[in-house]
């Protein structure tokens, strides 16, 4: 979302998503009322026999679904509208996919981009103000406001997605997504019409929209989605020619080039007599850059000796230009991006490995640079200067080697890994340190989940307080689990904590308190060494203890049929479904989860399906003003996650908090995909037009 988002319209925006997916059934079911009276006398109307039987059969098993559609529909939205405020691409075609792609897999994903622009056609008249509100609130995502949430191609990757859950052919899918969307355009205008009147009445006003850069624009091109396969295949006939064979190693002058190059590359005291010489550079042609790029782009065209090398140029062209206009890069990143295109283009004529290669040298030098200039939302931010020149000293070296090999990435990477670990040592460690405690605590939760629903199960347990078992199987259970990850002897029970269940149960219920057992004063006291040994807070430990002994005192006075001096146990301390030491807090930069009673059933946040964040994603989060923080790790069982500053500092939270934060706004999304990845897919779904 726009970093300036005021933050009184982001619970207006989550209840208008709410608002969209509560109607998704009757949107769907009028779609399908629609398709079902009006779609049979257009079948009558085509004269090709075999289509015309086709989509009457893909009419007669919509009817037959209709209530399982119109059902299923709403969660379909709320994962696609999900993935939209993720990040996703506008389809699910990816340019590493290519290779992997059928011809069938291809024809559905032409539907679905066929089916999202006549859809978009259809409701514009309602769509376009409603879009101006979103622009006027800030409530664009980054990337620009073509990348709502709620625009009419998410609800063409609804139906697409429900229809792939639907027992039906491929034939039926590929009919509903052609002639549906359309039955539901009247449907999604009304609702439009609806989420804008819900934004005025909360205050938005309607303001013009600025126009807004498209994330990794679709740039012109003429190839095709068949071309890029070759492509990537290595495959002679991308447009006809062959490309270089994955083994073969690029004519090079690196030779001459490396020593001077690498020893300027390590020499950072010639940083600002660079940046000088870039910014003079910069200042005598404002005017003539993209002129002079063209120039060494058509130079290079010249030199291309087979038309796959041509097309190599094409796609490191397109790739260059969506970067240079991603939002998500600061200005000064996009230009260094557009510094690198001769090397790159150079690479290409040599070695289009880089396309298909995820650990060429390049590919990782270009993705490792943009995924870490996300660290900063400004280019006044700490740390950014020193960022910047270390990088553009690459880029220098790499523009002045006229290499077409990979050896210059390969240095140039390997020196920027140096220069980033000397700054960020403490870091570093600090991460490392942050992972053995979550993972510690991931294994110590995991195990007494399977201990607390043993307690529960018990013959004894059956009738006893429900604050009595919320203890044992709490706290308690994370004692238990502690001792048995600590005891390398495979003891069953190290520690004889089990005893202590026992003791619990039989003094807390009138039935059991008359059994031999452990005296309170002993109970006590090994509840308090227990806990203890997990470091469980003083203060919470004796509220538990206080509690206990209200409920001991309650099993007697029923078991002797007296009136107990107090009518009510005291409130439940506070729990969390997720528990760590104060250690683990402090090592790894805890955010607690919201507490609740302990045992208390808290309800789950309200939020779209929670969005599956991987390693390498960038979030905001509040500190002084929004701070960025990447997504470094995520426990082997996905119960939590850790989030690393450019600076080092670290925090962690569990799946529950991470949905809490989201859902209030106080945590929001930046990037959810590697950036170069996003500027190939782009280029890829431009060839895919190309392609229809």
């Amino acid at each position: 979302m726009s970093g300036n988002t005021q933050p009184q319209y982001q619970a207006i925006y989550r209840a208008c998503i709410k608002e969209a997916a509560a109607q998704g059934a009757a949107l769907m079911q009028a779609t399908l009322r629609r398709a079902l009276a009006e779609l049979p006398a257009q079948a009558e109307s085509i004269s090709d026999v075999v289509e015309r039987n086709l989509l009457l059969d893909a009419l007669a098993v919509a009817r037959e679904q209709q209530s399982a559609l119109a059902e299923g529909f709403p969660q379909a939205l709320l994962a696609e509208f999900a993935q939209a405020i993720a990040g996703d691409r506008a389809t699910p075609l990816s340019f590493d996919s290519l290779p992997l792609l059928v011809d069938e897999q291809l024809q559905e994903n032409v539907h679905v981009l066929r089916a999202g622009e006549a859809l978009q056609r259809a409701v514009q008249a309602q769509l376009a103000p409603f879009e101006t509100l979103l622009a006027a609130a800030q409530l664009a995502p980054a990337g620009g406001m073509q990348r709502h949430p709620l625009r009419p191609e998410v609800y063409v990757r609804a139906l697409h997605r429900l229809a792939r859950q639907s027992p039906v052919s491929s034939t039926v899918r590929r009919r509903w997504l052609r002639y549906l969307p359309l039955a539901m355009a009247p449907e999604l205008a009304r609702t439009y019409g609806e989420l804008a009147a819900m934004l005025v009445a909360q205050g938005v006003a309607a303001a013009p929209a600025a126009p807004a850069a498209a994330e990794g624009g679709d740039h012109a091109t003429q190839m095709t989605i068949r071309e890029l396969q070759r492509l990537l295949a290595g495959e002679p006939g991308a447009r006809g020619g062959a490309a270089a064979a994955p083994g073969d190693s690029p004519p090079s002058d690196f030779s001459q080039t490396v020593p001077a190059a690498f020893m300027a590359l390590q020499d950072m005291r010639k940083v600002d007599q660079l940046l000088q010489q870039l910014r003079q550079r910069q200042a005598a042609m404002p005017d003539n850059a993209a002129g002079s790029r063209a120039a060494f782009r058509a130079a290079l065209h010249r030199e291309a000796r087979t038309p796959a090398q041509v097309l190599g140029l094409e796609v490191v062209r397109l790739m260059v230009e969506n970067l240079a206009d991603d939002p998500r890069l600061l200005p000064p990143m996009q230009e260094a991006v557009r510094d690198l295109e001769p090397a790159l283009l150079r690479l290409a004529l040599a070695d289009p490995r880089f396309f298909s290669d995820r650990q060429h040298p390049a590919r990782q030098l270009l993705e490792e640079v943009t995924q870490r200039s996300l660290a900063w939302s400004s280019t006044a931010a700490p740390g950014f200067r020193e960022f910047l020149e270390g990088l553009l000293q690459a880029v220098e070296v790499l523009l002045e080697t006229r290499s077409a090999g990979t050896e210059p990435f390969e240095i140039a990477l390997a020196a920027l890994h140096d220069a980033w670990a000397e700054v960020q040592p403490r870091g570093r460690r600090g991460r490392e340190r942050a992972v053995r405690a979550l993972v510690r605590a991931e294994q110590r939760n995991l195990l007494a989940d399977r201990i607390a629903l043993q307690v529960r199960e018990r013959p004894d347990a059956a009738g006893a307080p429900a604050q009595a078992l919320a203890f044992l199987a709490g706290p308690w259970a994370q004692v238990m689990a502690q001792a048995r990850l600590m005891d390398d002897r495979g003891t069953e029970d190290p520690g004889d904590w089990a005893a202590v269940v026992q003791g619990v149960l039989w003094s807390v219920q009138p039935a059991l308190a008359g059994r031999a057992g452990a005296q309170p004063g002993q109970l006590a006291s090994r509840i308090e060494a227990g806990l203890a040994s997990i470091e469980h807070p003083a203060a919470e430990t004796a509220r538990w203890q206080a509690l206990l002994r209200q409920l001991r005192v309650l099993a007697r006075f029923s078991a002797a049929g007296a009136e107990p001096h107090i009518s009510e146990p005291m409130p439940l301390p506070p729990g969390v479904d997720t528990w760590l030491a104060p250690m683990e807090i402090h090592d790894s930069g805890f955010v607690p989860e919201l507490r609740a009673p302990s045992g208390w059933d808290r309800p789950e946040p309200e939020t779209l399906p929670p969005v599956e964040l991987r390693p390498g994603a960038w979030v905001e989060l509040p500190g002084e003003g929004w701070e960025r923080w990447q997504l470094t790790w995520a426990s082997p069982h996905g119960m939590l996650f850790l989030f690393a500053q450019a600076a080092g500092a670290t925090r962690s939270m569990t799946r529950r908090r991470l949905q809490e934060m989201m859902a209030e706004g106080t945590l929001r999304l930046v990037s959810t995909q590697a950036v170069v990845d996003g500027a190939l897919d782009a280029v890829a779904r431009a060839a895919w037009r190309n392609s229809l």
